[in-house]
């Protein structure tokens, strides 16, 4: 299960009388505490610094959950406890060739679900440690249906669910050229070359508002992608009248913006979103020349964001959709009559996870409503990644409070780091181990994003480059079990 320093959190090896489980409340409780703290932390860095605090508030709480998690796993190899060693190899070759591909590939939609099956296997060891009252219980997939559900939810993403906002840029109308092309430049995209993107503009809180418009094209003028509005192909036009601009290019651009009869005026303005899907001729892609022209006066106030997504990931046909919704309903079927009571009380277990689902859902619907949301899966992975920091310190102080094992001397004889980790299994010094740890990683993440703080920061710093560690916290929270042969079994020699 998950490597988090709460899974490690030693209650005594000893003799005890049976406890009764604890109620299903106590477990509810808890899932609605983290959703409590995630709901408050997401709300008030977002006032602050809208969907770019989103990022800062994952890489700031993240650093401290992934070492806190990797820091107990690192004491067995120390150790040097059985399997352990080899275990942290595979491990480790298993996280560098996922971070190779992705940086190769950017497979930023499978990152995603990759923590997501993280995250719920890791919530239902949650509850069912907790319904224990933190001693040995039942395994994961020992629960009826679990394993089809979660094939289940894997499946439940659509293709377009998996790109990803690469950029976001925001100006303000005095900043567009009058009647002319503008450049809507952007930290350059490598490997763009052959790779099919998306770019879409919005201007938010303008519902009613004629203020700016672009030409579009009637015609089939790119055959390389199609006009967007809302998301949607647009019926009154083909395509939008733009130039893509990379690394090298010049820096003017001196298409003609003549309007043709040929050609419909977008309107920029109204609450909704207008784009072009498009395939990259070079690499280093940068900028957009875009030609929009002043509908109305007084509008230089007007804020635009700019938004670069990904490629789709894995495109697949019509004919592979419908058979995915096939499988997914066999595997509803499945769910059901796996649900069917026949034994226990496995059903609050159920509960439990209704309550977690329903919340996700009823989140995903409100980002999808909201006019500067992005893409709602991506924004839903970033609530589901702050709930699980949130989540895993509730249940690693309700372990905590469980337990009655009071703190061990540490002897001399015991290595530095066994002693390191004897001082981070009581209450208070846990309890400042989180705080300190989660305030040097606020502190920096701040210097980073928001006071200018030294480039190479962002590859331990920035959202895009803690993707990768988020990879190796998933990847580590494994245990692979490795058969070797025993004296009985080997061959004479």
């Amino acid at each position: 299960m998950s490597l988090s320093v709460a899974e490690k959190l030693a209650i005594p090896n000893v003799p005890a009388p049976q406890a009764p489980q604890a109620s299903l409340g106590v477990a509810v409780r808890n899932i609605l505490a983290g959703l409590a703290f995630t709901l408050i932390t997401l709300a008030l860095t977002g006032s602050i610094w809208r969907e770019q605090g989103y990022e800062m508030l994952i890489v700031a709480m993240g650093w401290p959950h992934v070492l806190l998690g990797f820091s107990f796993f690192f004491g067995r190899v120390l150790r040097g406890e059985r399997d352990s060693r080899a275990t942290f190899l595979l491990l480790a070759v298993a996280t560098i060739t996922i971070c190779a591909i992705h940086y190769r590939y950017a497979i930023t939609g499978l990152i995603y679900l990759y923590f997501l099956f993280h995250l719920f296997r890791d919530e239902i060891f949650v509850y069912l440690q907790t319904r224990a009252r933190h001693r040995p219980g039942s395994k994961v997939y020992a629960i009826a249906g679990i394993a089809p559900l979660i094939l289940l939810i894997l499946l439940i993403p659509k293709q377009e669910a998996f790109r990803h906002d690469l950029r976001r840029v925001e100006f303000t109308g005095t900043q567009i050229s009058n009647n002319g092309w503008t450049l809507i430049p952007f930290k350059a995209v490598p490997n763009s070359l052959g790779r099919d993107f998306y770019f879409y503009l919005q201007a938010p809180q303008t519902e009613g508002l004629r203020a700016f418009i672009t030409p579009a094209s009637v015609g089939n003028s790119r055959s390389d992608g199609e006009m967007m509005v809302g998301k949607h192909k647009w019926d009154q036009a083909e395509d939008l009248l733009f130039q893509p601009h990379y690394a090298g290019d010049a820096e003017g651009y001196g298409g003609s913006v003549t309007a043709t009869a040929g050609e419909v005026p977008v309107l920029l303005t109204g609450g909704h979103s207008v784009g072009q899907t498009f395939r990259a001729e070079k690499n280093n892609l940068d900028g957009v020349w875009l030609p929009i022209d002043q509908f109305e006066q007084s509008a230089e106030s007007t804020r635009f964001v700019f938004h670069i997504a990904s490629p789709p990931l894995l495109p697949y046909s019509a004919v592979f959709d419908r058979v995915r919704q096939g499988v997914m309903l066999i595997l509803i079927a499945i769910v059901i009559w796996r649900l069917i009571p026949r034994r226990g009380k496995s059903w609050q277990l159920w509960i439990y996870l209704a309550v977690m689902a329903g919340t996700f859902f009823g989140i995903q619907t409100l980002l999808k409503s909201s006019n500067n949301a992005g893409y709602a899966f991506p924004l839903t992975f970033q609530f589901a990644v702050v709930f699980h920091y949130w989540s895993w310190y509730v249940f690693s102080f309700d372990k905590l409070r469980v337990s009655s094992r009071a703190p061990a001397q540490p002897s001399t004889n015991v290595r530095l780091y066994d002693r390191m980790l004897s001082y981070l299994v009581s209450k208070p010094h846990f309890t400042a181990t989180v705080i300190v740890a989660n305030l040097i990683s606020v502190l920096v993440v701040l210097w980073y994003y928001r006071l200018g703080g030294p480039s190479g920061l962002r590859y331990f710093f920035d959202y895009n480059y803690f993707l990768y560690f988020l990879v190796f916290h998933v990847t580590f929270s494994f245990r692979p079990i490795l058969r070797r042969a025993t004296e009985a079994t080997m061959p004479a020699k």
